[in-house]
């Protein structure tokens, strides 16, 4: 399977799961955000792993601070986009207990399903990016060619998309009353795009 299509495949699965949520489960924009942000960590100590891996085969020296640094400037932008995602659901929704979402989240039942379905969710997140980089980093041999430069980077352009999103958020929160359908929307819609279409490795 080619690398582009499994991407489709994984955006298509990331997608149809808050979208369910919204439509027949009564999901929220909190916790669908919650959902997106255990796979944005997951991502993230991916691409410590991709990196490590493409210096250790390239055998790449240089000074330490050079990747550590490119990759903690990216680390320190998802606890920005996390930090400022709280803030934007704060003024689309102000009567918001996170707490209470939080442990909600953890603890959402089916039925059916005899055990809470947060304790499910975080690992098939996990399970999925772990499959994302077997198929599409290592089986595909692109760790041999890649730069891992280029794999900072590329992943910092999604995540200034997300801090850019996050800002919108905000301002459309304080300034306007949308939906807060239309806000679930937009953010599956621009997760699917960049899962799909943007990110190559």
């Amino acid at each position: 399977m080619s690398t582009n299509r499994l991407n489709l495949f994984t955006a298509i699965g990331e997608a149809v799961i808050p979208l369910i949520g919204l439509l027949f489960l009564d999901w929220g924009i909190y916790f669908i955000l919650l959902f997106y942000f255990i796979d944005l960590i997951s991502a993230e100590v991916f691409s410590y792993i991709k990196v490590n891996k493409v210096v250790q085969f390239q055998q790449l020296k240089f000074p330490f601070s050079a990747k550590q640094g490119r990759l903690l400037f990216n680390t320190g932008l998802v606890l920005l986009i996390l930090v400022l995602s709280h803030f934007a659901v704060y003024f689309i929704s102000p009567n918001i207990n996170f707490y209470s979402e939080l442990i909600e989240f953890i603890q959402y039942e089916e039925a059916g399903i005899p055990i809470p379905q947060g304790y499910i969710l975080i690992p098939l997140v996990v399970l999925g990016n772990f499959q994302q980089y077997k198929l599409t980093f290592i089986r595909s041999q692109a760790y041999k060619v890649v730069s891992w430069k280029e794999l900072i980077l590329s992943r910092r352009k999604y995540l200034y998309v997300a801090v850019f999103g996050c800002i919108i958020g905000i301002l459309s929160g304080m300034l306007f009353s949308i939906p807060e359908y239309i806000y679930i929307l937009l953010i599956v819609g621009v997760k699917f795009y960049i899962d799909a279409f943007l990110i190559k490795v």
